[in-house]
């Protein structure tokens, strides 16, 4: 026998072999052993990836090459591709650019890619390369180097036109713009007309440092107009004093101060405003647009003062036009005011689309019940009842109904979810999130989700459910406008932590729940405008003092990103908030977003009046949202975690005056009424 034919035979065998063995894994270990054989497959292609990512970081590309080639079919290959590109993104071409862009057009590195390397191309002096490959994005910089790149090929009057349209802010500009602006400048294209309407833009959103460095540029006998400006921004009473000296030959610039003077004065003094503006709007020709801006702050501001004076002001100011928030302010003044025929008459001057609202609906019961039309009540309580949300539990609560909760889940097999799973954009997305990269991941979450249909939408909802993404889930089912599925869009994520802490701190469980699906819906690395952070949506310094008085150890902000740290602060702060307001679920929520200040100064100043109409009296839009969710959430919650759900009804205890005349005799704690203020 020649070894050639010793080999076959031997080949044959263990070919069998390996056969039986084969069939015998399918047969007994397929689910278990091809999961775990592709899990494993998954930690072994995550630490090439990370290795070669590192590679790339130390410039070390030969070993990057070796270890991008074990990665073909790897979902983040464009990451790697794209961290390559990044590294001497200057001297990168227009050609390996696009190429990525051609390669990777399904993801969002393509524009972030071409955006960043704009950018580099004014560091280079490459203006043909920027003016060739811009498009159109949000970055202020990069139209401004833009407009520069115009300038420096010599498209001066195309660059002349993007350079006025940027002139025209009230916000200070990027450094970037300082080059061509001046260019525009230098071409005689800053006339005293553009000037002036930049101060104007300047002055309403109250920015002193870009009105003081425009006034600059005004002739020496305007300047004084800035002065005066910053005078009445401090001291609005001086406005009166300085308008008396020009009558009916005022120039439009006091007019604009006026407007920015008697709308700020609105906010502290809404009396005093009321009173400025009967005498100046006999003085200066305001225009439709500027008396609609006035009445509106000072109708908006007079509503929360509940004194006599307010109602008498209210009752003389001769509207220019009326607007939706308007003839909302009419009918919750009215309603404060038991006036319940004003009420209706206000309530039917809105248009059929608020009026079938279920607000509108739900204040409408209101008002009919309060004047004895109590059958035409109930219709119109059963109406919103229906439904699941904040006016349907508290209609539903006037006529003593059960809560309507209509849970509705999506229900797939992992056969459909397989085209939602194998996307390419949910892949890389997966990824991401296993690496713990959650903004990269949320970015392409977001970015494959947006060219979905609602069907895609709702499997892709379910589909982050499964790997337990929950702020994805909830947002994807938003997206696709599906409010039934209440598991999905009202997760039990770190139930044993916050039930363990809420049961330390003695308070109720479902509210610390509905307060996180509020601020954070469960994203825990977030991040606001405000320096507030992780799951409970703490600020450093607040959470710092809780810490010291917790004894917990925060070493630094990042702690704040830790979900147990966050969830024990957060959790004791409810109830420091809670123990302050004793107990007040309405005023408690709403300091825990506002702040104690602010929820004292819109106590009412004497009277006791239902929490209901305080929610909607609130100025703040946010505040109002807040609670009115926060409270519906906590009924969600409550249910979800098996409890008996609360009414609102008996959540919501009447607001206490600051200064009451005397003890109310609404079932409010004695302790809230006498310190809630």
């Amino acid at each position: 026998m020649t070894p050639k034919i010793l080999f076959t035979h031997r080949s044959r065998r263990q070919l069998i072999r390996a056969s039986i063995y084969t069939c015998l894994c399918v047969y007994f270990l397929l689910p278990t052993g091809v999961q775990a054989a592709s899990q494993y497959n998954l930690k072994q292609e995550r630490a090439l990836f990370e290795q070669a990512e590192h590679a790339i970081k130390l410039g070390r590309l030969t070993r990057y090459r070796r270890l991008k080639a074990k990665l073909t079919g790897y979902p983040l290959l464009p990451y790697l591709e794209y961290a390559r590109l990044k590294r001497h993104l200057p001297q990168r071409s227009a050609n390996e650019i696009h190429a990525f862009i051609h390669k990777y057009s399904d993801t969002p590195l393509a524009p972030r890619l071409l955006q960043n390397w704009l950018q580099t191309r004014a560091q280079v002096n490459d203006w043909r390369g920027l003016v060739d490959n811009y498009f159109i994005n949000d970055s202020r910089s990069l139209r401004c180097q833009y407009s520069r790149a115009l300038y420096e090929t010599g498209a001066t009057g195309h660059a002349n036109l993007i350079t006025q349209a940027l002139w025209l802010s009230g916000r200070s500009l990027p450094r970037s713009c300082d080059k061509p602006i001046a260019r525009w400048r230098e071409a005689g294209q800053l006339s005293p007309e553009l000037l002036w309407q930049r101060i104007h833009l300047s002055m309403q959103k109250g920015n002193v440092r870009l009105t003081r460095y425009l006034g600059k540029m005004l002739p020496r006998d305007k300047r004084f107009w800035v002065a005066i400006w910053e005078k009445v921004r401090r001291d609005p009473d001086y406005l009166l004093e300085v308008s008396q000296h020009f009558h009916e030959r005022a120039p439009d610039v006091l007019r604009w101060i006026a407007v920015y003077g008697l709308r700020r004065l609105a906010a502290r003094d809404p009396l005093l405003a009321a009173q400025y503006w009967h005498t100046l709007q006999q003085q200066f020709p305001f225009t439709h647009h500027e008396q609609g801006r006035i009445e509106r702050r000072l109708v908006l501001n007079l509503v929360r003062d509940d004194s006599d004076r307010a109602r008498q002001w209210l009752s003389k100011m001769k509207l220019s036009h009326l607007s939706s928030d308007l003839v909302s302010a009419y009918i919750l003044t009215s309603i404060r005011d038991q006036d319940w025929q004003s009420a209706l008459d206000w309530l039917n001057r809105l248009n059929p689309q608020q009026q079938h609202s279920e607000r509108w609906r739900y204040w409408r019961g209101r008002v009919l019940e309060a004047m004895g039309r109590l059958e035409e009540a109930r219709d119109v309580y059963l109406l919103d009842a229906e439904t699941r949300g904040y006016y349907s539990f508290l209609a539903a609560d006037r006529i003593g109904n059960r809560y309507h909760f209509a849970h509705r889940p999506l229900i797939f097999s992992n056969t459909e979810l397989d085209d939602i799973r194998n996307l390419p954009g949910i892949l890389r997305a997966r990824e991401l999130y296993a690496l713990k990269r959650m903004p990269d991941a949320r970015r392409e979450w977001d970015y494959t989700i947006k060219r979905m249909n609602k069907a895609q939408l709702l499997k892709a909802a379910k589909l982050a459910d499964q790997w337990g993404w929950h702020d994805r889930a909830i947002v994807t089912l938003a997206q696709a406008h599906y409010w039934d599925d209440l598991k999905l869009r009202f997760p039990l994520a770190y139930q044993q932590q916050i039930l363990t802490q809420a049961k330390k701190q003695g308070i109720n469980p479902a509210w610390a729940f509905a307060i996180i699906r509020q601020e954070s819906a469960f994203t825990s690395d977030v991040r606001s405008d405000a320096g507030a952070m992780g799951l409970m949506q703490l600020l450093p310094r607040t959470a710092r003092r809780m810490a010291r008085f917790m004894r917990i150890p925060m070493h630094n902000r990042r702690a704040l990103l830790n979900t147990s740290t966050n969830i024990k602060l957060g959790i004791g702060y409810l109830k420091k908030i809670n123990d302050r307001y004793h107990g007040h679920p309405v005023l408690a929520t709403a300091a825990y977003n506002a702040g104690g200040r602010q929820v004292k100064r819109w106590l009412p100043e004497e009277k006791t009046i239902p929490a209901d109409l305080w929610i909607e009296l609130v100025p703040f839009k946010e505040t109002r949202n807040y609670m009115k969710r926060v409270l519906t959430y906590t009924v969600i919650y409550e249910q979800r975690l098996g409890q008996s759900p609360v009414s609102l009804q008996d959540r919501m205890w009447p607001i206490p005056a600051s200064q009451p005349q005397r003890l109310s005799a609404h079932p409010v704690p004695r302790a809230c009424l006498e310190n809630c203020t």
